[in-house]
């Protein structure tokens, strides 16, 4: 979902009516904003509980390359573990 909005020369924004209904805002609500690790702007409404906020996120869909990275690991982590076993029981 994507808003767009206007920053005013004090620095105000007017956030847009779809995304106020979508996160319950009203007049007088307060807001919250982060900035993540990854210079990623998030705004919390006060009204909500951050548990709540969450849930009114969309699904995120899976990513197909972590799967493949978790796939991968566990092969290596298989490969080792044969050849650490392999070198054990040669040393018996």
């Amino acid at each position: 979902m994507h808003f767009e909005a206007t920053i005013t020369s004090k620095g105000q924004v007017t956030l847009p009516a779809r995304l106020r209904e979508k996160l319950k805002l009203k007049d007088g609500d307060k807001v919250e904003f982060y900035l993540d690790h990854e210079g990623r702007v998030m705004l919390r409404p006060r009204n909500r509980s951050p548990q709540g906020f969450l849930d009114a996120l969309p699904p995120r869909k899976p990513d197909p390359a972590i799967d493949s990275d978790d796939a991968a690991i566990a092969r290596a982590v298989e490969e080792r573990d044969v050849k650490t076993r392999r070198q054990e029981a040669k040393a018996r």
